[in-house]
């Protein structure tokens, strides 16, 4: 990776690949292909991962990679992560 690039993996409970997907879509990027979605100066790979049970319940788990100029990936992460929270409760 270029010294200018970098790479964030961020690890989702609860929240569905197709979601994770639309989100990023909505902040401007467009899905090139399944699992890939391209935004300005920025790159995120989306995946599903292993379930975790937490007692009873079963939570799905979805990854991202950002990828990108730091910059880009930081105002990219910002504005996902405010889409993505969840409340507890």
């Amino acid at each position: 990776m270029d010294a200018d690039r970098t790479s964030v993996r961020l690890s989702l409970r609860g929240i569905g690949a197709w979601l994770v997907t639309a989100y990023l879509t909505e902040l401007g990027g467009q899905e090139m292909e399944p699992g890939l979605v391209v935004g300005d100066g920025w790159q995120a790979r989306v995946a599903a991962g292993e379930p975790v049970n937490i007692g009873a319940i079963r939570l799905g788990v979805t990854g991202v990679e950002f990828s990108g100029p730091a910059a880009a990936i930081a105002a990219a992460r910002a504005a996902f992560e405010k889409k993505a929270l969840r409340a507890g409760g």
